[in-house]
């Protein structure tokens, strides 16, 4: 069996594409620009009364041109020019330039034969047909070249095209699969510290086990909603931040207090999905003393400048050092440089007295949920 790479080779050296009523119109044109050089080179040399007889003469050529064009897109077609396969394809063209210039000549001159008496211009003296065969042959050769090598032109146009299009297609389904690939790192480094946080209670308060292994269940339910998207509007991240600070509550009590200040403009904008959480559990990592002390962990959302501005802060004695930055917060900037390029930020500041981290992104309305996904991410 051969591999199935072979279909793209077929895609990629697809025939050239062209609309029937462009063909027809460059030959109407040509007519035109024909009967105009040769029956102006007669007023030039002072020969009149020749305006119906080149009309007819110019028309007659060109149509039959038109009606012929058929055999040069057949004959490239089975034998393409371009990528150095000219060595193998010449005979083909060869076979096709003889066809066409026998077919020319003699369709020129049954035309004419019949158009001539028709317009009352009496019976077109074609000459030698033998003859009129060979010096017909030159021309039609210079034309069957060019018809070939415009469909050439069209088919490398379109391949460069396919090309083009397939490398951004390869960059974006790279840039995709890092994507999955970040979100895949986050997912697991949460659940394994929400594990940690359960096991922590397990053999102290069975009680207190026994609710985080529900917070936990509502958190895992809410963050299914977010599969399978990149982007999702921020009362969706936020209803995901809600069961996770259910969780956190429920295990350190009062010791951890959140306050939200989220504008309420901001809630159908995009964000990434998973932006905040893990902002949120480095915060709660960071907190005071939380054994023996209290932290309070705020998180803002609004517009500026055509900006969407998430900041993340608590009360923590932690200065940042750059060199240190671990999963959650690095896998949210690289998200972020994935998805927004140049365009987002992530700022983080850690003086000793409060701990902030800011995420910048362009402002926009996110992108509809289908309701047929929504549902079957619902019973998965």
């Amino acid at each position: 069996m051969r591999p199935r790479a072979a279909s793209s080779t077929a895609v990629d050296d697809r025939p050239p594409a062209f609309r029937w009523r462009y063909v027809i119109g460059a030959f109407a044109l040509a007519t035109v620009l024909r009967f105009s050089y040769f029956y102006f080179d007669d007023l030039a040399r002072q020969v009149h009364g020749t305006l119906l007889v080149r009309l007819l003469e110019e028309a007659t050529g060109n149509i039959a041109s038109a009606l012929l064009f058929p055999i040069a897109v057949w004959a490239e077609r089975r034998a393409p020019l371009d990528r150095g396969r000219w060595r193998r394809a010449w005979p083909m063209h060869l076979f096709g330039y003889v066809v066409y210039s026998l077919a020319h000549t003699t369709l020129i001159a049954a035309m004419r034969a019949v158009a001539f008496p028709l317009a009352g211009q009496g019976a077109y003296d074609y000459g030698s047909m033998p003859a009129r065969y060979i010096m017909e042959s030159a021309q039609d050769f210079f034309s069957y070249a060019m018809f070939v090598g415009v469909l050439t032109l069209i088919r490398v146009q379109q391949h460069l095209r396919d090309k083009e299009r397939r490398a951004v297609e390869l960059q974006r389904d790279a840039a995709n699969a890092r994507l999955e690939s970040l979100s895949l790192r986050l997912q697991p480094h949460f659940l394994f510290n929400a594990l940690n946080t359960i096991s922590s209670t397990a053999y102290q308060d069975p009680v207190a086990t026994d609710e985080l292994i529900g917070r936990l269940g509502e958190l895992l339910r809410q963050s299914l909603r977010t599969t399978d998207r990149q982007e999702i509007p921020l009362a969706e991240e936020l209803s995901v931040l809600h069961a996770y600070q259910a969780l956190v509550e429920a295990r350190f009590g009062e010791r951890v207090r959140f306050a939200f200040d989220v504008d309420p403009a901001t809630a159908a904008l995009g964000v990434p999905a998973f932006l905040l959480q893990p902002l949120v559990e480095n915060a709660v990592q960071h907190g005071t003393a939380l054994e023996y002390g209290n932290t309070n962990i705020t998180i803002r959302a609004l517009v500026r400048d055509g900006m969407l501005v998430a900041v993340v802060e608590n009360d923590s004695a932690a200065t940042f050092d750059a060199a240190r930055t671990g999963t959650g917060l690095g896998t949210t900037r690289d998200r972020l440089a994935l998805l927004y390029g140049g365009a987002a930020e992530l700022e983080i500041n850690g003086d000793g007295a409060v701990f902030r981290v800011t995420a910048r992104i362009p402002a926009h309305v996110a992108a509809p949920t289908a309701a047929g996904d929504e549902h079957a991410r619902a019973h998965r």
